[in-house]
């Protein structure tokens, strides 16, 4: 019997963790997947299960990075998977956040979807600021708008009708202020009108600047606000007060059993993780159990290759029974070569009487999310130690010119093929995916690195990622996951602090962890 899946819309809250609802985060501790904002409280995702997956899915303005058809994929298809799936959204859904959007398009799947609202920034960030959005004798209405369409732009509003409103709550118009003011003051609004823009609403980071309808744009690029912002606009914006944000102590909030997440040993420390998404969630599972709170902060980016004569021709082989060993090294190859082999109207038997190798736990793992179990795993997730294991299985089995099948990526070290070959191995290694390099907006990219304690870097494609976006790494310790990692980090001029003795996931948390312990102690 199929699993039955649904999909929660859980609005988080405007930016403090403590302020998502608490039927919100009742769903959000029982998920197994979620797919999150990049607006939403970082310190949230502490409270999803250890082994739910974490999927940032988070727009950057002016970018197509994950677009909204891809994320209604993922919902429906996590959800016909069996999965309890939380989309965490910041504020509420439904507040131009496209919530309707992704709940009509599981319905018309026919995936169950429910709505948990949330505090919407329009409400809560004049609140934070002390303002009334309402006031008796002063303000009887207030309406709330975006000040950019998809394009950008300033939405065509009739101003005319604008103006005359007692107070405007203005969301995601930092960019179009300026343009905002200007045809309010030209449809009749006095210049004087008092106006308020307050930026990253109730977070440590809030940051409140006042003035009035003529310069409050001036005012708030002098003071070099950053987004997210809200402006009011209207009497009531006089009452604004530059205060800092209520501490939001969200260990005291949230945690069921503070005296356990106490005793966790990262508590309070942000780890950012530049793995692609599609690697990332074991990292961050470990991660979270130990109390950090996981930053994703994905430089690399995977694309399946497309079915190409080489890869038609390795998978008819497979068939076949002329392969004696299937050899992943890493979770990229293993679903990009399964997507191809779906693509080609194949399955797991397609593997037939040839045996599997995988490089690393996390490999295996995924490996069996398809239904096979890896014959071989090193007992160090190193390349030579997978070729030299493999070498020796294969002379034990004395196979008469032994044949390899090595789907791989386009940046694939030659490594394994190169000791395979040399070992009378003939070896068929198809490029089935490609690493892309993402480039973060100095506005996302501040944001991400902002106050870091820890760097881990997974693959040298991740660190050469991390060497283009020219980010300081400041007093932040750097952790590589493996030698070859670190190798390419240190030619890069990166310094590296960590690189577990063995190799992998489970070895760069413990070594991170070890790493505090010794600095603790040291410091007692």
């Amino acid at each position: 019997m199929t699993p039955v899946g649904r999909v929660i819309l859980v609005g988080a809250g405007p930016g403090a963790p403590g302020l998502i609802t608490v039927k919100g985060l009742y769903y959000l501790r029982r998920a197994d997947v979620v797919l999150y904002d990049r607006l939403i409280g970082h310190a949230l995702l502490n409270e999803a299960p250890s082994q739910a997956k974490l999927i940032d899915v988070g727009k950057i303005p002016r970018s197509s990075q994950n677009p909204q058809h891809e994320i209604n994929r993922q919902l429906i298809e996590y959800a016909r998977a069996g999965k309890l799936v939380v989309r965490l959204k910041g504020g509420d859904p439904f507040v131009f956040g496209r919530g309707s959007e992704e709940l009509d398009a599981c319905r018309a799947a026919g995936v169950a979807c429910d709505v948990v609202p949330g505090i919407s920034s329009a409400l809560a960030a004049p609140a934070a600021a002390s303002i009334p959005v309402t006031l008796r004798g002063v303000a009887r209405h207030f309406t709330v708008l975006t000040a950019h369409e998809e394009t950008g732009e300033l939405p065509d509003y009739d101003f005319d009708a604008l103006s005359k409103l007692d107070t405007l709550v203005v969301l995601m118009g930092l960019r179009t202020l300026l343009s905002l003011t200007t045809r309010l003051i030209d449809a009749g609004r006095a210049t004087d009108t008092p106006a308020a823009t307050i930026a990253s609403a109730t977070t440590p980071a809030q940051r409140v600047v006042n003035g009035t309808l003529a310069d409050i744009a001036d005012r708030v690029e002098v003071a070099g606000l950053s987004s997210p912002v809200v402006t009011v606009i209207g009497a009531v914006a006089a009452r604004a007060d530059d205060v800092a944000a209520q501490a939001d102590d969200v260990v005291n909030i949230l945690n069921e059993n503070s005296e356990r997440d106490r005793a966790k040993r990262l508590t309070g420390r942000r780890v950012v993780v530049t793995q692609a998404d599609t690697t990332s969630s074991n990292l961050h599972r470990l991660l979270r159990a130990h109390g950090a709170e996981v930053v994703h902060c994905p430089l690399i980016a995977i694309e399946t290759e497309q079915m190409t004569n080489l890869i038609s021709n390795a998978i008819d082989e497979l068939r076949g029974g002329r392969f004696d060993w299937l050899v992943f090294t890493s979770v990229h190859g293993v679903r990009s070569f399964w997507s191809l082999l779906h693509a080609a109207g194949c399955d797991a038997r397609t593997v037939g009487r040839a045996r599997v190798a995988a490089l690393g736990k996390g490999t295996a793992a995924v490996l069996s999310e398809y239904g096979l179990h890896a014959d071989l795993v090193p007992k160090r997730a190193l390349a030579t130690e997978l070729a030299g294991e493999l070498i020796e299985r294969i002379k034990d089995e004395r196979a008469n010119e032994p044949r390899v099948l090595f789907p791989r990526g386009n940046l694939a070290l030659p490594t394994v093929h190169d000791k395979l070959t040399a070992a009378g191995c003939t070896v068929i290694d198809p490029i089935v995916y490609r690493t892309h390099s993402e480039t973060l907006s100095d506005e996302r990219r501040d944001r991400l690195f902002n106050g870091v304690d820890a760097i881990l870097f997974c693959s040298p494609s991740a660190v050469e990622g991390f060497a283009r976006q020219e980010i300081g790494i400041g007093n932040a310790i750097t952790g590589c996951i493996g030698p070859t990692t670190a190798e390419a980090a240190k030619e890069l001029g990166i310094r590296v602090d960590i690189v577990p003795q063995e190799p992998g996931s489970d070895g760069l948390v413990r070594a991170l962890v070890a790493h505090y312990d010794a600095l603790q102690e040291v410091t007692v």
